[in-house]
């Protein structure tokens, strides 16, 4: 029992400290990419940032499928790493170099059909990104599995640097939208280098039959319901790409880009801790339970604001960080600041089916949202351009995506409604009224970098009044784990009020 205890306190602690790690390290590079995004915004023209979002479409939905879910086999798995990591690596080398090579064969021939013939060098240059994810699956996957967040954060700002760098040479040289492919395939390299220098043990291709079917059976649904959901992400591009101009996909890209914040920043820690947590208490659905809604709660904590600031402060702030050139992105950002929650949201969700094993329910959401996203992305385009579409995505995933996604995850965990409610509750309800002050300073000062800073000042300061002990919990919870497993047993839920 003692040895038990041992092994969950560990756990407990790892967990904690890999997810302070992830904020941490994600909060850092946003900020960076912020920065980095506004001079670029200032070299590069709108539709260079939408030709390159085409090609990034196209590379990232192919890409979903590059190591056929492998990596999350290798997190979550109860088997040690070493009796499937070889046959993992066998599998998502193989299918990244093949489908590398399909998409530089085909690079032409897509931009063609997508309408922007433009993209073509730039997807063919992303096929090399392509091509590394499966080099790099099996080592990303064992630092998530160890809750090496550190070492992930110290691989990601070491790829940031040089790829950044590079960015803004090739950007100044006339580089274009190929400016950003280069800097990505630099960025991958270097990330990829780090994190395998940081293992103590290292795979080689192998195969073992016994551990291919099981890896397969988990691995396809998975890999197919990331492709659907990529396609979830891109379909808007590829839309608009088709219906709309370069300058408008590349002003639809940056107000996307600040509407996923709160996303990029809550990803990390999901895809890093919570599968490989929730995959270890799933036989106790108590434990489960109460570690979901605390989950949900810190999510909201940090979605909720930023969605409802962006939304209310998204005029100055676009013309603050980008500059007047970009001035459309404004209404579409304000839109698009509530997909960026619902989707966080979504995503903790999508984490909680994939930790238990319920990849085929996850691969059936993402194909109903997929179904009806799409059509509504037309409509949208036809009935109010760049606002219609993220109308699209705001009704898709309010009115399908969430409710199918809780249904599903209510079945697996257990977890009542009325908990799911409560814990999202009072972050959305401060939330909003720290937006309220935000709105007021916006209707008094005109000056857009004034408006910013002043509303966003005032809405963080009254968002953090009314929810510091909230958040506070989840501090000390994650720097103090308790010594012993409590009731609800996970980090998480050691840190409800």
């Amino acid at each position: 029992m003692a040895a038990l205890t041992g092994a969950s306190d560990s756990l407990v602690r790892r967990a904690g400290a890999g997810a302070l790690w992830a904020a941490a390290g994600n909060i850092a590079v946003r900020l960076a990419g912020i920065a980095v995004t506004a001079v670029i915004a200032r070299i590069l023209s709108p539709a260079d940032f939408g030709v390159f979002a085409v090609a990034l479409a196209v590379h990232v939905v192919v890409g979903s499928l590059a190591e056929l879910g492998m990596g999350s086999a290798v997190a979550r798995s109860a088997l040690e790493p070493e009796d499937i990591a070889p046959t993992v690596t066998s599998l998502s080398v193989g299918v990244s170099l093949l489908l590398g090579v399909v998409m530089v064969a085909s690079a032409g021939v897509v931009a063609a059909l997508l309408g922007v013939p433009a993209a073509a060098e730039p997807i063919r240059v992303l096929s090399i990104c392509l091509m590394l994810t499966g080099v790099f699956a099996v080592p990303g996957a064992q630092l998530t599995r160890e809750f090496r967040q550190d070492r992930i954060f110290l691989a990601t700002a070491a790829g940031f640097v040089p790829a950044n760098a590079l960015l803004v040479v090739l950007a100044l040289d006339g580089g274009g939208a190929t400016s950003f492919a280069w800097s990505r395939v630099l960025g991958q390299i270097v990330t990829g280098a780090v994190m395998v220098a940081s293992l103590h043990r290292r795979y080689r291709p192998g195969w073992r039959p016994a551990a291919a079917v099981p890896l397969l059976l988990f691995g396809l649904p998975l890999a197919l319901a990331n492709l659907v959901n990529w396609s979830l992400l891109n379909a808007d591009f590829v839309i608009i790409g088709r219906l709309l101009t370069e300058t408008e996909v590349g002003v639809y890209m940056v107000a996307f880009t600040v509407a996923s914040w709160s996303t990029t920043v809550l990803s990390s820690v999901l895809n890093g801790v919570v599968v490989p947590t929730f995959g270890r208490v799933l036989e106790d659905r108590e434990r489960l339970s109460a570690a979901l809604c605390s989950a949900l709660r810190l999510v909201a904590l940090v979605a909720a604001p930023v969605c409802v600031v962006t939304a209310v402060l998204a005029g100055p702030l676009v013309e603050t960080v980008f500059g007047t050139t970009w001035r459309g992105a404004a209404p579409v950002l304000a839109v698009l600041a509530v997909y960026g929650a619902l989707f966080s949201v979504s995503l903790l969700f999508a984490n909680v089916l994939v930790a238990a094993g319920a990849t085929s329910r996850l691969l059936g959401i993402q194909l109903v949202w997929v179904a009806v996203l799409v059509p509504g992305i037309v409509v949208g385009v036809h009935v109010d351009g760049l606002v219609g579409v993220a109308w699209a995505h705001v009704a898709s995933i309010a009115l399908v995506a969430v409710p199918l996604y809780v249904m599903a995850v209510r079945r697996v965990t257990g977890v009542r409604m009325h908990g799911l409610l409560a814990a999202a509750g009072r972050p959305l309800v401060a939330a909003v009224l720290a937006g309220a002050l935000a709105f007021a300073v916006t209707r008094l000062e005109d000056v857009a970098w004034v408006s910013l800073l002043l509303g966003g000042g005032l809405a963080v300061g009254g968002y953090l009044a009314l929810t510091g002990s909230m958040l506070r919990s989840y501090v000390v919870a994650f720097r103090h784990p308790p010594a012993q497993p409590e009731p609800a047993g996970s980090l998480v839920s050691a840190a409800l009020p």
